[in-house]
């Protein structure tokens, strides 16, 4: 079964690619998306009429919310790497006539001339890029000076969930961490804007609870980490169905906790005829 934290990075070449697709939908659903989403489209200085790169649109929702920012007379590009992504992304906004263009493309080599557009966006994208950094700087080259580049990541060195089994909780969510190709990305945010030369560097941080254990499986793939862990040899699928089994039990009694917190960084590129 596909592994969210591994997997996403090759969704077209991954045996149930529409697991992926669910999973971008529920996250959608909540409010902690909606809330932190809105503080990335106000930290982009957008007005009517602007252009705009969304780097990893999935499927489209972010896109779709940025062509009402900038309305009819703006433009929206998105990019993504996933044609799968790219077709939901298609099929949803097609029929709403938004001044959207979806492209595939390698955010690592972004096909655009310098200063093309007028900011930049990357959502929950960079962790599953090997190199974020340069992502971070092809972003820069594309916006115009005085554009604004936003990047929201997960660092899931911070990623929590209570239980007794203290030192399996360790592995099975450093295993989760780790394989994501950059499950740190989030603590190298500002490092990144501010080598791509970026001015004004803004960090906001937000983090999600979810205390319910269905929910958390579903967002942070519980089961399938626990299968991992246990399939490189860290701990024992008797260890690892008795911590699944603590937690369930924990949901049973109203006391399941898990959260994470992810980085909102902002940064300008210095406008034109400042030194």
């Amino acid at each position: 079964m596909a592994y969210f934290a591994r997997d996403f990075q090759s969704v077209d070449d991954t045996p149930g690619a529409q697991r992926f697709v669910a999973c971008l939908k529920l996250q959608q659903s909540l409010e902690f998306y909606h809330r932190y989403k809105a503080k990335t489209f106000e930290a982009m200085h957008l007005v009517a009429g602007a252009s705009v790169l969304e780097v990893g649109c999935g499927t489209g929702d972010d896109a779709m919310a940025l062509a009402q920012i900038v309305g009819p007379s703006g433009q929206v590009t998105a990019i993504d790497r996933s044609q799968t992504m790219l077709n939901e992304a298609i099929a949803s906004t097609q029929p709403l006539a938004l001044p959207i263009e979806f492209i595939l493309a390698d955010a690592q080599q972004l096909p655009f001339a310098d200063h093309t557009f007028d900011g930049a966006r990357v959502d929950r994208t960079l962790q599953h890029i090997a190199d974020p950094a340069a992502v971070i700087a092809e972003m820069a080259r594309v916006v115009r000076p005085g554009g604004w580049i936003v990047a929201m990541e997960p660092d899931w060195g911070t990623f929590v969930v209570n239980s007794t089994q203290r030192a399996i909780t360790r592995q099975l969510l450093n295993v989760w961490c780790d394989s994501f190709p950059s499950g740190w990305v989030g603590r190298y945010l500002r490092q990144y804007l501010r080598q791509a030369g970026l001015t004004d560097i803004q960090v906001v941080p937000e983090t999600l609870v979810i205390t319910q254990f269905d929910l958390a499986d579903q967002v942070f793939d519980l089961v399938q980490t626990a299968q991992a862990t246990v399939e490189a040899g860290l701990v024992s699928s008797a260890e690892a169905q008795a911590w699944l089994s603590e937690l369930q039990a924990f949901d049973r009694a109203q006391a399941f906790f898990s959260s994470f917190t992810g980085f909102i960084v902002s940064g300008q590129k210095e406008p034109a005829g400042l030194p």
